[in-house]
């Protein structure tokens, strides 16, 4: 176990159990934050993590896990895991309004495929709550808070995520893969209306929570958007019988076939024939549903939308802070196109709408960028390093913001691009400190 300071770290959150703090980059290491357990680890339990953390990183799926770089041990005794930052959890994301559709499927597919093989490995997860579903800074959502071992050697108050926790956990405290699946389908619950299956009601105590998590149905989603076959799965997820839920595997071949746009073949739904009305226009039988703010309706995107913007990522050959060759404005450009067309046929050049990128916001170790468009997209994001080799393709999704990670000194170029499904939209690249960026 190596030392570290007390004095480097910042406090970012306190916890049931641990406190969470920022730890500044120092050499060649980033950003990070440290998990601070109120006692040390015995050896038994340290081996255990160790054990935990190998198999994780095996798996094949490893990379949708927030594994631990580190076990760091404090002068007063203490023991921090330290691990990579991720600016944002599902709390953040969701909003208290949903996501949209596709993006809550694809999440769903992806912690659903971390818990499958977590499990055929004999791992168990503990404790799927929505701060532990967390979003890198390039956008990718991870699994954190992974194993048993830390979790049996400091037992937490269950009733604190009531609303995430299995009937059988809150009955006698039995950790299991069916307790996982359960959730992952509050998660994914509150991924789509913006609030947990058992919400705490006006003069509640925890305690009332739980008497409801373990004898009423939690309530069923609904909207024009949401298809049949999501629903049925939540409710299949958060069932109260262990035994009647399926398993993880079986969640992501559902998920799979949602993504597909078919359940089978006498009931066939296209994501194109809902509208996305967000959790505004989804409703639950409570009576807070109403008081909800209104969102904008758009239509989810299809799987191949996603697939687009990884084909428009490889279109792009950037350099480091030269964001793009070639002299054409990029309110100018024309989307990229799959196939060759003769310049006798080519249709005649029109102005293709900019996205519009605010200047990025410099804290000094992230950058926080918005941009706009006046019809709903799916973007990426360029980062271009001074000195890089080459710049950075973060996937975005659907979403509008987007915190970087940074080094101090160093200067650095954006770029956003997003698309329909049939054209490649761009920003005009902007920079922080000083860079220069060229078309």
């Amino acid at each position: 176990m190596a030392e570290i300071s007390p004095e480097s770290l910042v406090l970012r959150a306190e916890g049931p159990v641990a406190s969470l703090f920022l730890v500044p980059p120092a050499g060649d290491r980033a950003l990070a934050v440290l998990k601070v357990y109120p006692r040390g680890l015995d050896r038994r339990t340290f081996n255990a993590v160790e054990v935990e953390q190998a198999k994780l990183a095996g798996l094949r799926v490893a990379a949708s896990v927030l594994l631990a770089d580190g076990v760091e041990e404090l002068p007063d005794g203490r023991t921090g895991v330290r691990m990579e930052f991720c600016p944002q959890s599902l709390v953040e994301l969701a909003g208290g309004r949903g996501l949209p559709i596709a993006d809550v499927v694809v999440l769903g597919q992806i912690l659903g495929s971390v818990l499958a093989e977590a499990h055929e490995g004999g791992l168990v997860h503990g404790g799927v709550t929505p701060s532990n579903v967390l979003e890198r800074p390039n956008g990718q959502p991870v699994l954190a808070d992974f194993g048993m071992a830390l979790r049996l050697r400091f037992p937490r108050d269950l009733t604190g995520a009531a609303a995430y926790t299995a009937p059988e956990v809150l009955r006698d405290g039995e950790l299991s893969e069916e307790a996982d699946v359960y959730g992952l389908g509050a998660v994914l619950y509150l991924a789509l209306t913006g609030e947990s299956p058992f919400p705490t009601r006006p003069g509640e105590s925890p305690d009332d929570v739980v008497l409801r998590v373990l004898r009423e149905p939690a309530p069923e989603v609904s909207g024009r958007d949401v298809p049949p076959a999501l629903t049925a799965l939540l409710r299949r997820m958060l069932a109260k019988d262990a035994g009647t839920r399926p398993d993880a595997a079986a969640v992501v071949r559902e998920f799979e076939t949602l993504l597909r746009g078919t359940t089978d073949a006498a009931d066939e739904v296209d994501f194109d024939d809902f509208r996305d009305e967000l959790a505004a226009g989804r409703s639950v039988p409570v009576a807070t549903a109403s008081a909800r703010p209104k969102q904008r309706q758009w239509k989810a995107p299809r799987k191949e939308v996603l697939i687009g913007i990884v084909a428009a990522i490889a279109l792009v050959v950037l350099v480091p802070i030269l964001l793009r060759p070639g002299n054409e404005s990029p309110a100018t450009r024309q989307p990229p196109s799959p196939v060759a067309t003769p310049a006798s046929q080519a249709p005649p050049a029109t102005e293709t709408p900019t996205i519009q990128l605010d200047p990025p916001q410099d804290k000094g170790t992230t950058v926080l960028l918005k941009w706009s468009f006046s019809k709903p997209l799916t973007y990426a994001v360029f980062v271009a390093e001074q000195g890089a080799k080459a710049p950075r393709a973060m996937y975005r999704g659907s979403g509008t913001t987007l915190t970087v990670q940074v080094s101090q000194g160093l200067t650095y170029c954006f770029e956003v691009q997003g698309t329909d499904g049939r054209e490649v939209f761009y920003s005009k690249p902007t920079s922080i400190r000083g860079a220069t960026c060229k078309s």
